[in-house]
């Protein structure tokens, strides 16, 4: 599995504002992310652009020609903080830091500003859901970002990380593929800290920047895989007593019959006693992974049967015996 997560903000950007935390201003912040997204392919009238060049003959940093690229329905994304351990430990850093959670919520105003879904991980229940998850099955793997992802249906998963370096704040924001954990983009913004600004502003000023650009070189991507489908990660584990030619017959069954039922099947990885498949389902036929798990217990009737093991929203996990 591809490791994603950068690592924990830095003590020095973390603990900047725990000692004075500033007043929370959401509705500032959202006017922000839009603004950022307004401002960023500019088209000045030519007089304009005369007078600024005689004025300043340097050349002007390019801008970004943002993806008009449209989606059949709005992606979801899971947002955190790049953190390894529990869970729970992302959301500590949200709650007690004033920095991060800033951070956070420059990402979600400007990606609801360009129509994603945008959901968290706020609740006791679903954190100790992703933890048991990740116990399920990614045993001591400590990518909880994939995992989280998986547990509440996210199609992409943004994190990010910051420090301080040399005077200037250093943010970095990964974007990875919820279904596989296949890295999508990363963006890296440093930002100089004069001490003309709180810490605040140039938190909100950087990541500003830094999701415009993120967005931007998935946004194509995320809307191509949606004509294929709704992604689903299905892992299922044969644990009845079966010879090698009905292992065999299984294996071939589950293949052929949800590559015919399905848009389009991955093998991730098939061993004799454990498939790990991506599915590419239709929406319009399969509303929810509970019909999706359906035809797998359809396809193998009379050869095996078929039980859930665990089934969230994008992630199956079923026995075969």
């Amino acid at each position: 599995m591809n490791k994603l997560i950068y690592g924990a903000m830095s003590a020095a950007l973390l603990a900047a504002c725990a000692s004075n935390p500033p007043a929370n201003n959401n509705d500032a912040v959202r006017d922000r992310a839009n603004a950022a997204y307004a401002e960023v392919p500019t088209d000045e009238p030519a007089a304009e652009s005369s007078a600024k060049s005689a004025e300043a003959p340097a050349a002007e940093a390019p801008t970004i020609q943002l993806s008009n690229a449209t989606f059949r329905s709005a992606p979801t994304v899971l947002v955190s903080p790049a953190l390894s351990g529990k869970m729970n430990a992302s959301i500590d850093v949200i709650r007690r830091n004033p920095l991060a959670k800033t951070a956070m919520e420059v990402i979600n105003a400007y990606l609801t500003s360009r129509g994603y879904t945008v959901v968290g991980l706020e609740s006791q229940a679903q954190l100790d859901e992703v933890v048991q998850l990740q116990s399920d099955i990614a045993g001591n793997d400590d990518d909880l970002a994939y995992v989280a992802g998986l547990s509440v249906g996210a199609d992409i998963n943004i994190t990010y990380a910051g420090s301080i370096q040399d005077n200037e704040l250093v943010l970095d924001l990964n974007a990875s593929e919820a279904s596989t954990a296949n890295l999508l983009a990363s963006e890296s913004v440093r930002m100089k800290n004069d001490g003309g600004e709180n810490q605040r502003v140039l938190v909100q000023k950087a990541m500003e920047k830094g999701i415009v650009a993120l967005e931007n070189k998935v946004r194509d991507r995320l809307a191509a895989q949606q004509e294929l489908g709704v992604q689903y990660k299905v892992i299922a584990h044969l644990t009845g007593e079966f010879t090698d030619d009905q292992a065999e017959e299984i294996s071939n069954i589950v293949s052929i019959q949800m590559r015919k039922k399905f848009n389009k099947m991955q093998i991730i990885s098939m061993s004799r006693n454990t498939y790990d498949l991506m599915l590419y389902v239709d929406p319009d036929k399969f509303e929810d992974a509970q019909m999706v798990y359906g035809e797998f217990v359809e396809s193998l009737n009379g050869l095996a049967k078929v039980r859930k093991q665990n089934i969230t929203k994008k992630l199956i996990i079923l026995e075969i015996k």
